[in-house]
């Protein structure tokens, strides 16, 4: 059975130690982010599994596009435009509307039953894309992370193709990052390597702030990925700066509103928002987190006949959307839940 925050459902369909690309909540409209995150996952599934190539792109597509959105995607949704945005197809568009309608996908759920856990896992590992968990698969019929370091040790894996001796000590690292700190680095060095990329990416012509955001900004003892936020008038030249800094070993994504790269050794995730500077304050806010706190003012928000999300708090009449007030109070991110 689901387990409740409230009066709204959160689907977790696996333990936090595994990864899980089709959690959602249900019970509010569903943020940019969220959606494009179970969009990006369906597109990791399909290409562990092999799929049609033109299928596994369509879904990266939509959900790099959705991320990148400069609007909310109810409203896009509720003003019959998802056809309008380039790359979504009907597919696509009808599997986003029962995202949308119930915070939940049967596609993806059925996805995740068919592809081993394990696989799914070994995508925690830094440096660990699909292709490499299909080739590891396929290749050596590695199925979990404990197999994938066995083979790493026995050197099997620097003779697969597009791998090598230096890519299979990256996975190795990878794999004794995660299991001795579940993937997870100190805020002591968190913050400093977050703060010293900040301050560099300030320094880009057209920035005009750049802040920590996630579980870093709200101190936790230990940090998962990096998260940053921006505003910038320039957000290619800045997104230009931030994947080619000295020590980025993979570009993850890139767009104009979203990057993510692998930063450092063994490597960690830094994802890197532009938004516009009237929506910092609420974007900061949602990107700070925690998911239980924003579920939270979801709640206060939906009693209250509004809607929150990234972009602010809004009152929706005759399906036009104006600014509105939340009236909640002023939480510090250091004392929200985890």
């Amino acid at each position: 059975m689901p387990r409740r925050h409230g009066d709204t459902e959160i689907h977790k369909r696996c333990p936090s130690s595994a990864r899980c690309l089709c959690d959602s909540v249900a019970g509010f409209n569903m943020t940019n982010s969220e959606l494009a995150s179970i969009l990006k996952g369906i597109g990791e599934m399909l290409e562990i599994k092999g799929d049609n190539p033109f299928k596994i792109r369509s879904y990266y597509r939509a959900a790099q596009v959705i991320e990148d959105l400069a609007e909310d995607i109810n409203g896009v949704r509720r003003a019959d435009r998802l056809l309008s945005l380039p790359g979504i197809g009907e597919g696509i568009a009808k599997k986003i509307v029962e995202l949308l309608d119930t915070g939940r996908l049967k596609y993806c759920d059925e996805l995740q039953k068919e592809i081993p856990q394990g696989l799914l896992d070994m995508l925690r590992i830094p440096g660990m894309g699909p292709k490499t968990v299909k080739l590891v698969s396929e290749r050596l019929k590695i199925k979990d992370i404990d197999a994938l370091e066995t083979a790493a040790r026995a050197q099997k894996l620097r003779a697969l193709p597009r791998l090598g001796a230096k890519i299979e000590e990256n996975i190795l690292r990878g794999i004794e990052f995660l299991r001795r700190s579940g993937g997870r680095m100190l805020l002591g060095k968190a913050l400093p390597m977050a703060e010293r990329i900040a301050a560099q990416l300030r320094m880009v012509k057209g920035t005009e702030t750049v802040e920590p955001a996630g579980s870093l900004r709200r101190r936790r003892e230990t940090i998962g990925d990096i998260d940053l936020l921006a505003v910038s008038t320039d957000p290619e030249a800045l997104m230009g700066a931030f994947v080619s800094m000295s020590d980025v070993k993979r570009i993850i994504a890139q767009g104009t509103t979203k990057s993510s790269v692998l930063y450092g050794d063994p490597g960690v995730q830094i994802d890197l928002r532009v938004v516009d500077r009237d929506s910092f304050g609420a974007a900061l806010q949602y990107f700070t987190g925690s998911k239980e706190h924003n579920i939270r003012l979801r709640e206060i928000a939906s009693k209250k006949g509004l809607k929150l999300n990234e972009y602010g708090v809004f009152r929706f009449e005759a399906g036009l959307g104006a600014p509105a007030s939340l009236g909640a109070p002023a939480s510090l991110p250091a004392r929200r839940a985890t």
